[in-house]
């Protein structure tokens, strides 16, 4: 029979098989970071091309794209170093692997827009809509990578990281929407509480950032802050929303609205990452204390091979005094009956009193991961809220995402309640929804 000390030594090599998944997930975050980055960028210019009647954007567009081409390829490689057919070793393997096939799904999709964008067969707002979708998809394969995520402080990381990029994306989405306002100078109610939304939705987002981040990553996000235009960013806000009281917008504004906002998310994708190092650097110390921790268990199971080599009859004695301690935390070495006073007599007090002390740690760390975990995941819950409510809206009242999602923004803005309460709200009622006919 195997000794308890073996099957330890198993669960250190399974932490040690999530732990090395767990590094590759926080690589592809990082890649998918920067394609987020660039899409960005992206998105912003073609919505400028798109929207300028004299073409003057087109270049800065087609720049923009070549940076996102490379990125993009950056993301493609790391996902072909992947072996669907094994999956991940944390489990979550068919969550992860359909959030890459959506993933991939969007990218193919954008030589087409590309090519509507270039040729100006598509509107600036339905251009910007399908490159939102895209960002989407990528945000929701770094919220599946934290979601899935087993370890507390590798975990917490992550989800700071999504918090950070989610904010980032609702920035983008600011500066295309305004680009788009002051280049065609138009600007009507519906687009202004649009934006307020948005800037809304940032602030709650990177208050989540700062709430799981570390704190040498506060310190760096502090400084970065301090060097935002963020007093220039509101005097472009204010006469944003200036034109719905008739002031008039100033197309030659786009430019510098466009270089405000980019200076912001330059510095905030800076932010990210020093957040990705941080990912980087948890991982390999989390992976060299388990590694740590199965050499001296291996060192013990060698020395418990040793003794049993010298007595042929204490390998069953060592297994039931194993399963004895086991069981019963905190029990003194010898208390499993006459098995456990034989391998007590045979090992000696500090080897038996070694093998109770390290199931017991092991009990105790394990407990321990699970309550922060479960902590750590109440935060990634409420984006769930908000997405199943999404589908409730589109499955009942027959909208796209983008549309049920501003019905949950201006719902919950209108009543002055968060947009997760919102959410919980509607799927509390879910069951006196009609029908969908």
């Amino acid at each position: 029979m195997k000794s308890a000390i073996t099957f330890l030594i198993a669960a250190r090599r399974c932490e040690i098989r999530d732990l090395e998944q767990l590094a590759m997930n926080c690589d592809l975050v990082q890649a998918l970071g920067e394609l987020v980055h660039r899409l960005q960028g992206e998105r912003g210019t073609a919505s400028l091309h798109l929207a300028s009647p004299d073409g003057r954007f087109e270049a800065q567009w087609a720049g923009h794209m070549a940076a996102t081409q490379v990125a993009e390829a950056a993301v493609c490689h790391l996902l072909d170093g992947l072996a669907p057919d094994a999956g991940p070793a944390s489990g979550g393997g068919a969550r992860l692997f359909t959030r890459i096939a959506m993933v991939l799904h969007a990218l193919d999709g954008l030589p087409e827009l590309r090519a509507q964008v270039g040729a100006r067969q598509c509107g600036a707002a339905e251009a910007t809509q399908r490159y939102t979708r895209v960002v989407s998809a990528l945000l929701a394969l770094v919220f599946e990578a934290a979601d899935i995520a087993v370890d507390p402080a590798v975990s917490r990381l992550l989800v700071s990281m999504f918090n950070l990029m989610q904010g980032k994306e609702f920035a983008g989405q600011e500066r295309a929407a305004g680009a788009v306002a002051f280049a065609t100078g138009r600007m009507d109610a519906g687009s202004a509480q649009a934006v307020a939304g948005l800037i809304e939705a940032q602030e709650q987002c990177l208050r989540r950032f700062e709430e799981f981040s570390t704190a040498t990553c506060l310190r760096q996000w502090r400084a970065l802050e301090a060097v935002m235009p963020l007093t220039e960013l509101e005097r472009f806000r204010r006469r944003l929303m200036s034109f719905l009281s008739g002031a008039e917008l100033d197309g030659a504004m786009a430019d510098d609205w466009f270089a405000c906002c980019t200076q912001r998310l330059d510095l905030i994708h800076r932010a990210e990452g020093h957040l990705a190092q941080d990912l980087k650097e948890e991982c390999a110390r989390r992976m060299a204390a388990v590694r740590a921790e199965l050499d001296d268990q291996q060192g013990l199971l060698v020395t418990l091979s040793a003794v049993a080599a010298e007595m042929p009859g204490l390998p069953r004695a060592v297994a039931d005094a194993g399963g004895q301690v086991g069981g019963a935390p905190g029990s003194e070495p010898g208390s499993g009956g006459a098995a456990g006073a034989v391998a007590a007599q045979a090992l000696g007090p500090r080897l038996t009193r070694s093998i109770v002390d390290t199931l017991q740690m092991q009990s105790r760390r394990l407990q321990q991961v699970s309550d922060e975990l479960t902590a750590v995941r109440a935060a990634l819950d409420e984006r769930k809220f908000v997405e199943r409510a999404k589908g409730l809206l589109m499955a009942h009242h027959g909208v796209g995402e983008d549309e049920a999602y501003r019905l949950l923004r201006q719902t919950a803005m209108n009543q002055g309640r968060r947009l997760v309460d919102v959410a919980r709200a509607l799927l509390d009622m879910s069951d006196l929804l009609p029908p969908k006919t």
